[in-house]
């Protein structure tokens, strides 16, 4: 269990563009279902709790030595009564602006990230972000995950979790094509099988999606964000999961300076949530997850 690297903290690169050093979701709430997620894997993997296929199980209470994983450790250490899969992924999320503070600082320990002040949308000066400093870390984690995926070797089981939660986490899209993903998606699908408390947590991470996606459209609604840092937000993620580096080569609903680009901002601002889609044929605004909202502009 002596690695570099803990599963948070590499899951954590699958984001990164090993080109730009762009990040995507590190400020969405649903990345930190993603690093619950992970948190909770890694701990099973350094056998500090079980899991049936409900409940997390505390189980030798020793740290780990790993600060994020004994943060999270401690936290299910004092929590008395055993709760579900579920609930420890939202209890966790809920705590992801402190949870992702720890793994970026643990990644500028190690010398792969910095922190700098980028300016956002409008000019205004946001906190310091981490940039990538050296790539090697990137493209290693991205290249024995392919690998996997792409052959029949016999996985590694820290790899089959990094794979279950980026497959059933839609992280999977970053590096690899449409394509490649349904020519492999027996063997994806075969490896998030393999292991129980993947599974497990696979299925939990997919209902508390739901359910934090649910409270993030209720926080946004009541104006938490501006719709100009919801958009932002938006556009930063798609930017990583299209592979697109420049503005210029974004679709027009989401690119700077065209008509579409405000009038997807008219729409946020009148539902009060990023997690919408576009369809070009028809100039139809919609929101994710089946939402029966939908408008022309």
């Amino acid at each position: 269990m002596d690695h570099l690297l803990t599963i948070p903290e590499e899951l954590f690169l699958l984001t990164v563009n090993d080109l730009t050093g762009r990040r995507a979701f590190l400020r969405s709430k649903k990345f930190d279902i993603l690093l619950a997620a992970a948190i909770l894997m890694d701990l099973a993997l350094h056998n500090r709790i079980d899991t049936d296929l409900d409940f997390v199980i505390p189980d030798r209470p020793e740290p780990t030595g790993h600060r994020l994983l004994d943060s999270a450790l401690e936290q299910i250490r004092k929590t008395t009564e055993r709760q579900k899969i579920n609930w420890w992924l939202i209890n966790l999320a809920d705590k992801g602006a402190r949870f992702r503070e720890i793994l970026v600082s643990g990644l500028v320990e190690k010398g792969l990230l910095k922190l700098e002040r980028e300016h956002v949308f409008l000019g205004f000066a946001s906190n310091k972000y981490p940039i990538l400093i050296h790539d090697q870390e990137v493209i290693e984690v991205k290249t024995r995950i392919k690998a996997l995926i792409f052959n029949n070797d016999l996985p590694d089981f820290r790899d089959v979790v990094i794979i279950s939660v980026a497959w059933h986490g839609g992280l999977l899209d970053l590096i690899l094509s449409g394509e490649e993903i349904q020519k492999h998606r027996n063997r994806i699908e075969q490896l998030a099988r393999m292991d129980l408390i993947g599974q497990a947590v696979s299925k939990s991470m997919q209902e508390a999606t739901r359910s934090i996606v649910l409270v993030m459209r209720a926080k946004d609604v009541l104006g938490f964000r501006s719709p100009e840092e919801k958009l932002e937000e938006l556009v930063e993620e798609l930017k990583a999961l299209m592979h697109i580096e420049q503005d210029k080569d974004m679709p027009e609903w989401l690119r700077k300076g065209t008509e579409q680009y405000l009038k997807t901002l008219e729409f946020i601002r009148e539902t009060g949530t990023n997690e919408i889609v576009f369809n070009s044929k028809n100039g139809l605004y919609a929101l994710k997850a089946g939402a029966n909202i939908g408008k022309t502009f």
